[in-house]
């Protein structure tokens, strides 16, 4: 694998020091001027370095996400990249937990950001990796195909060393109460395809707030505009079919360049430098995409 750190769409300020040493997490395609991940500490973690840092998340959050609620002076913001957080979701002794691309905290306010550029943009938001090998794509009895178990999902057993799943437990508070019914092999589990990572990182972000004390939480996904029909698709098929109608407006899809507009909108010399880095490697690494915006999905 190319070295990440000689990837050109790195920014050159988007990691601190520590992050640079060897241990940091890499993704595979790291090096790839097509990553996913690469692209995503460009944009985020060169934010942390920047003067209007605070003005440009307000911004961000306030535009996308229906609701979000305005102040006077900007919070004070933190940036996490890659979070990890285990004992969430109960994803003990497995190798990979729930990752955020980039965790978002303020005194009060938790968002998630998950990311998607050319390595995975086109094909949108990850599934259950448990189908087709191991589960039937069900939710009832007979649907654990590896271990043979009574389970309605297998990830609510043990296995090994991986701790029983918490997603469905956690999910009944914010769910729609019908996708938790008993399903048979002619059905499909509400969870098993895109809305799969959508439900983690809602579910994390959830779970953050309440252990931390934070009034409100919001989960935020952003891909360049050429993909924007399938990951704005995406996030509205979760936002209906998935949440309860109260909490809908916890969620949200906005492109990369609205992203960029908001940075040119600070009037930060800094800033304005990343917004055109993004743009140059949208149009060298992705293309041009559909001029249209695509607004948050409505209710």
């Amino acid at each position: 694998m190319a070295d990440p750190l000689d990837n050109p769409t790195l920014h050159p300020r988007a990691l601190t020091v520590r992050e640079r040493a060897p241990g940091f997490k890499w993704h595979s395609y790291a090096g790839s001027p097509r990553s996913s991940q690469a692209f995503c500490l460009s944009a985020f973690g060169t934010l942390r370095s920047l003067s209007a840092r605070d003005r440009v998340l307000e911004a961000l959050f306030r535009h996308a996400l229906p609701g979000f609620p305005p102040r006077r002076r900007p919070r004070r913001w933190s940036i996490l990249p890659e979070a990890e957080s285990p004992e969430l979701l109960s994803e003990l002794g497995t190798q990979q937990a729930t990752s955020i691309d980039a965790l978002c905290l303020s005194s009060d306010e938790v968002v998630c950001i998950e990311s998607k550029f050319a390595t995975d943009a086109e094909h949108g938001f990850g599934g259950c990796s448990q189908f087709p090998k191991a589960c039937a794509g069900f939710r009832g009895p007979g649907s654990d195909i590896a271990k043979q178990t009574d389970a309605w999902c297998r990830l609510e057993n043990w296995e090994g060393h991986r701790s029983p799943r918490a997603y469905w437990s956690l999910g009944k508070r914010w769910f729609r109460p019908e996708i938790f019914n008993r399903q048979t092999a002619s059905d499909v589990c509400a969870l098993r395809g895109a809305n799969y990572q959508l439900m983690r990182n809602f579910l994390f972000a959830a779970s953050i707030a309440e252990r931390d004390k934070k009034s409100r939480f919001g989960v935020l996904a952003i891909g360049p505009r050429k993909y924007a029909s399938v990951l704005a698709e995406q996030v509205a098929a979760f936002r209906r079919d998935i949440l309860l109608p109260d909490f809908r407006d916890l969620i949200a899809f906005v492109d990369y360049e609205e992203y960029a507009d908001i940075l040119d909108t600070a009037n930060a010399p800094d800033a304005a430098e990343l917004a055109e880095f993004l743009r140059e490697r949208i149009r060298h690494v992705v293309g041009r995409g559909d001029a249209k915006r695509h607004a948050p999905a409505s209710n």
